[in-house]
């Protein structure tokens, strides 16, 4: 982390106390969850394998503890899987184990290359994950507004609320990877402008960090948005420079990223392969640019809980599958404050801007949805889900700046106004939301509602004592009280929504792993996908985007016609009228069979019918949640006529052949898969819609198969001379003598 730069009579001492209370804080409000008195395992709630589940304290399920359950089905499996594969000494590329083969880590959002990702591999290692990026958010943030000059209780209260911001209490899957990485990136933008303003070499090297690790995060929509924030800054920054200097910055800045790129060549070259290939959903042609979240619910942006706790209201459903997010009273009334006021003018006029267009897109508001047809790549995004973290970081470093204003004696008036403010934004939301037939009720909204008066109450005395005390340290060490109160408490409430109780039961999971081999199951119910990724037994379902196309074409024509295309889950239904998933087993039991099928999962309470048996489906197996049904004579992984195979992996066997032959393999064909005869690569050619076959010569011979993303060796040219760049870069920082005087 760069030089924390204090100022006045703010010490080392105070700096280090603040930086050790931002570690400990996400470890304080998750300490149920660490202790083990709620259970954070994603398992529990997600994969169908639960036994005796207990809710939280604040009840469940719903209320959930997070909105979206890819904190499960991708970035929990699938970054598990990852790790797993470079722990045997595999590069992460290939899964086997979801649909008949997928991209792993071109699939972006397993992380898969990203050294918090590591964590992982451990039980409660996503709970780790999410801490650490809680804390390299809150401290990366301290450390930018001390280098900005602000004062210790404006970074720090700021800092705090952007650790505990709406995005991180929402959501837990891998969107969230990169947010971390906005403060850390914009460190080093304000490095690089010291440097340049003071004729210092050096300054790149943490634009380059923090832009690497926003890639390698696992989710690069995010990346792009909080990119283009990043972006606005930069240039307002430049601003502040003489006009003889400006260039010059911007070419430090464009270095930094350049050099983030080359680092970041291997993620980017796997993903960029695959999309082509892929099914991408919505993010396809126009992709999402006439979507956005009504009007009628910006109050829960002022009041995360007035539609109550996570999909807890059914009515509210639409809403809770599309937010991102929430800032809170006491930090949209600061921000407010924050506008105002000389001292980084260009920025706080920039930030306000930010906030008002980004949220105006978000909900739909009047004119602000040009700008999606405008910038480039933003119809593709979810935006109105993924730009919220750059949102709530404008509001802290407004936030901050008001802060600093007040402990300075110029906050004066301001701070009423913004109350005003503030109370006439709810009462707009409130009658907005009445407007459009919003009826929020039940215990967990009336606790909000309680928890908003009070803090308007609180806020009103700190107002009228503000208006006699202006500029005193204890006015603004109250303020920013309220503000990390606040957002403490709207986190803690998902962390209560936790199980309190429950055991995931792998019986049946143990049975697959001790008799699948190579062929693969099917599920209408338990182990949902990707969770077989996770235990590594090969599931033909998938929970996934992207996907390969040719997949879910395959899925739709020959498997399940009534599935969504992303959704093969044994469960979600295009038509819920139409068949089911079963009915579509049944139907087209050939062609699951014709795709190495072996067993059937349904749920405890929904066994098939007495009268498959009598086309060769028995029951094998049983658990408290599953059943488990094995089909007669499913087709091989590996097949070739006139051959003995003795196949040690899916992607290494030795073939005795009698004579020239064709081998068949039941593994997704796509570019990337090389075969290897005896050492020697041979012709690989698609067969049967979706599989791999290749010639093998009589004899005995050794067979390989090995998938690298097209293009992947220039991708680690690009790593290496990047990576070279930024050694030089760092040398240049650390022997240039430090500059003095910020911007």
């Amino acid at each position: 982390m760069p030089d924390i730069k204090d100022a006045g009579d703010s010490t080392h001492r105070i700096a280090i106390t603040a930086v050790i209370l931002l570690c400990l804080a996400p470890l304080l409000v998750k300490a149920p969850l660490l202790l083990g008195l709620l259970n954070a395992d994603p398992t529990l709630l997600y994969a169908g394998l639960q036994q005796g589940l207990q809710h939280g304290p604040f009840g469940g399920f719903p209320p959930y503890p997070t909105i979206d359950p890819n904190i499960a089905f991708t970035s929990h499996t699938l970054g598990h899987r990852a790790i797993l594969d470079i722990l045997h000494g595999q590069w992460p590329w290939w899964n086997y184990y979801e649909g008949v083969g997928t991209p792993l880590a071109g699939e972006m959002q397993s992380a898969a290359l990203f050294p918090l990702t590591w964590l992982l591999y451990f039980e409660n290692g996503q709970l780790y994950m999410h801490l650490a990026l809680q804390i390299i958010a809150g401290v990366s943030t301290y450390v930018l507004l001390r280098r900005m000059r602000i004062a210790q209780v404006g970074s720090v209260a700021a800092a705090l609320a952007f650790q505990f911001n709406g995005t991180f209490a929402w959501l837990a899957n891998a969107v969230i990877n990169p947010i971390a990485f906005l403060p850390l990136t914009l460190i080093g933008v304000e490095i690089a402008i010291e440097r340049v303003a003071n004729g210092r070499r050096g300054g790149a090297f943490w634009i380059t960090i923090g832009l690497v690790a926003a890639l390698y995060a696992g989710f690069p929509e995010m990346a792009y948005l909080d990119g283009l924030l990043i972006l606005c800054w930069t240039l307002v920054r430049t601003a502040a420079l003489p006009s003889a200097l400006r260039l010059r910055f911007l070419r430090r800045v464009c270095f930094g990223g350049v050099v983030a790129l080359m680092l970041s060549a291997p993620i980017l070259i796997a993903f960029f392969d695959y999309l082509p290939l892929s099914f991408t959903g919505g993010h396809e042609g126009d992709g999402f640019a006439s979507m956005h979240l009504p009007a009628s619910v910006l109050i829960a942006t002022l009041v995360p809980y007035i539609f109550g706790g996570i999909f807890q209201d059914p009515a509210a459903g639409g809403f809770w599958g599309s937010v991102g997010g929430y800032a809170g009273i006491v930090l949209v009334m600061l921000a407010l404050c924050g506008i105002v006021g000389q001292r980084y003018r260009g920025l706080r006029v920039m930030l306000a801007l930010w906030v008002v267009v980004t949220v105006s897109m978000s909900y739909g508001l009047p004119g602000a949805s040009a700008l999606v047809w405008i910038i480039p790549g933003l119809k593709l995004a979810a935006f109105f889900r993924y730009l919220p973290p750059s949102w709530e970081f404008s509001l802290c470093v407004l936030a901050a700046l008001a802060l600093n204003d007040a402990a300075s004696g110029l906050l004066q008036r301001q701070l009423k106004y913004a109350y005003v403010a503030v109370l006439v934004l709810l009462v707009a939301g409130c009658a907005i939301a009445h407007g459009a037939g919003l009826r929020p009720h039940g215990r967990y909204v009336l606790g909000a509602v309680i928890f908003t008066g009070l803090l308007l109450a609180a806020l009103a005395l700190v107002v009228f004592a503000g208006r006699r005390n202006a500029g005193s340290q204890r006015f603004a060490l109250t303020l920013s009280m309220l503000l990390a109160v606040e957002s403490a408490l709207y986190f803690i409430a998902p962390v209560m929504s936790n199980p309190s109780h429950g055991k995931v039961d792998l019986a049946g999971v143990r049975f697959l792993q001790a008799n699948l081999g190579m062929q693969r199951f099917v599920t209408l119910g338990p182990v949902q996908p990707n969770y077989g990724s996770y235990f590594g037994i090969a599931s033909i379902n998938h929970n996934d985007l992207p996907i390969p196309r040719i997949w879910t074409d395959f899925v739709t024509s020959k498997l399940d016609a009534n599935a969504p295309p992303i959704l093969f889950t044994g469960s979600s239904r295009v038509d819920a009228a139409g068949p089911s998933s079963q009915d579509s087993l049944l139907k087209n039991l050939p062609n699951y069979l014709s795709i190495g099928t072996r067993y059937v999962l349904t749920s405890i309470n929904a066994p098939l019918p007495e009268q498959t048996k009598a086309i060769g489906i028995k029951q094998v197996a049983a658990d408290t949640n599953m059943r488990i049904y094995e089909l007669n004579n499913p087709r091989p992984y590996f097949d070739a006529p006139a051959c003995s195979l003795a196949a040690a992996t899916r992607g290494e066997l030795r073939a005795n052949c009698t004579r020239r032959t064709t081998l068949t393999r039941l593994e997704l064909y796509m570019p990337g898969w090389r075969a290897f005869v005896n050492g020697q690569e041979t012709a690989l050619r698609q067969v049967d819609e979706i599989f791999q076959q290749i010639d093998v010569p009589a004899g005995t011979s050794k067979v390989q198969f090995v998938f690298r993303p097209p293009h992947i060796e220039w991708a680690f040219v690009a790593f290496a001379i990047g990576l070279l760049m930024m050694l030089v870069e760092l040398g240049m920082s650390t022997t240039s003598r430090r500059a003095a005087m910020p911007v």
